[in-house]
């Protein structure tokens, strides 16, 4: 375990998360509060995973609750010019825009040298994941959301990172 290490991964997630959703979404996602967890498990109602190996690995959960979904799914599907009126498509939107977050945060760890490679996302909407605190770190990191322009409050998302020990 190196809490360095740990820190400059949690940091760069955070950084990474929040510059994501300025230049996609137009968004403000700050930084409420981060820190370790000794959470046995989570449940949100929306939620993917997605894991990744090289090395470091461990799984980046982004999570959010049904208010901030809908907050934001019009806005994600409008990037992606995808009606989410469409049966189905609200989760696979939602499921690849943490896989285009995932892949910011993995590439900023790139260039600080670290050879990392995504994993397969899943949809974890609406279920109780455990957690194995005796072969993972966990860290919680809560963002405010809000649009600054149209001055509206988004709801708060949280990223879940666990890192094998």
């Amino acid at each position: 375990m190196n809490p360095l290490l740990d820190e400059k991964i949690v940091l760069t997630a955070a950084r990474a998360f929040s510059e994501h959703m300025k230049s996609t979404l137009y968004v403000s996602a700050e930084k409420e509060a981060y820190g370790p967890s000794r959470n046995e498990g989570l449940c949100f109602e929306s939620c993917s995973a997605i894991g990744f190996h090289g090395d470091v690995n461990g799984m980046i959960y982004l999570c959010m609750d049904g208010y901030t979904k809908m907050k934001l799914l019009p806005r994600i599907a409008e990037r992606f010019s995808i009606d989410p009126a469409q049966k189905g498509m609200a989760d696979s939107v939602l499921l690849e825009f943490s896989n285009q977050i995932t892949s910011a945060i993995l590439g900023e760890l790139a260039d600080g040298g670290f050879q990392l490679e995504l994993e397969p996302p899943e949809t974890l909407n609406h279920k109780i994941v455990p957690i194995d605190l005796k072969q993972h770190r966990q860290y919680i990191l809560i963002f405010f959301l809000r649009d600054r322009r149209l001055r509206l409050y988004l709801g708060r998302a949280t990223i879940v990172l666990t890192l094998k020990k």
